[in-house]
């Protein structure tokens, strides 16, 4: 938010509003979760996975929305950027509180219980891996954007900038003595700023493991009916077991 529209929007996109912005996040999260559970009632689990998968264009659709904030000048690309991000949290959200129900819809009552732990347990390593491997995309963006910039630039204007040859370039941007925001002050007039452009890759990535999460959930189709007429036997049980 800040990266994009705060720079495109600056009497818009203030601090207050960005604050606002994360409330909304933490709201629509909890609204997908309740929201989502009581459409499943209705729609059923394995049709609002499909809508799940909408994430996919949306997160792919990102980076056009902030190219589209950076040439245009107006409020709207904001207010797409807002409410599909808003719609993606909110997917989560549902995501999560559908997922018991979901399971025991594809493999019955008896193992809810021990697939979803598995389940967490996978939702607990993707914690950690995805935020470490989409921060490397973000960095990698980052370095490849100065590297462009100071590209543009001579040896001896670099020189002169920043007080080291441009060859100790990643160096100095690790150090953080050379930024973005740094090189946009030295480079020819008329320069684009890439700082819109660094979560591309990022939101790409995203956008290709929800497809792929997609095609799964595609593939998969519930276990023999044998299974669920298991279950309902032991509930039979377990209720005649209790009148007696």
């Amino acid at each position: 938010m800040t990266d994009v529209f705060a720079g495109a929007l600056p009497l818009v996109v203030t601090g207050a509003f960005a604050t606002g912005y994360v409330s909304a996040i933490s709201a629509a999260n909890a609204g997908g979760r309740l929201g989502w559970a009581l459409l499943s009632d209705w729609a059923g689990r394995r049709n609002l996975f499909f809508v799940f998968g909408l994430g996919a264009p949306l997160a792919a659709a990102v980076p056009y929305i902030t190219q589209w904030a950076t040439t245009s000048g107006s409020a709207l690309p904001l207010y797409a950027f807002y409410l599909s991000t808003l719609l993606m949290i909110s997917f989560y959200g549902g995501l999560a509180s559908l997922m018991p129900a979901y399971i025991s819809d594809l493999f019955g009552l008896r193992h809810v219980g021990a697939i979803h732990g598995r389940l967490m347990t996978a939702w607990s390593a993707a914690a950690i891996i995805g935020p470490n491997l989409l921060s490397y995309l973000r960095r990698d963006s980052y370095d490849r954007a100065c590297a462009t910039l100071a590209a543009k630039l001579s040896p001896e204007e670099f020189q002169g900038a920043f007080g080291a040859p441009v060859e100790r370039l990643q160096e100095l941007v690790d150090a953080n003595t050379v930024t973005i925001a740094r090189l946009m002050e030295v480079v020819p007039p008329g320069t684009m700023d890439p700082s819109p452009l660094l979560y591309d890759s990022t939101l790409y990535a995203c956008s290709a493991m929800l497809g792929v999460a997609f095609l799964a959930n595609w593939a998969m189709s519930p276990v023999e009916k044998r299974h669920f007429e298991e279950d309902a036997k032991r509930e039979k049980e377990a209720m005649a077991a209790a009148r007696r």
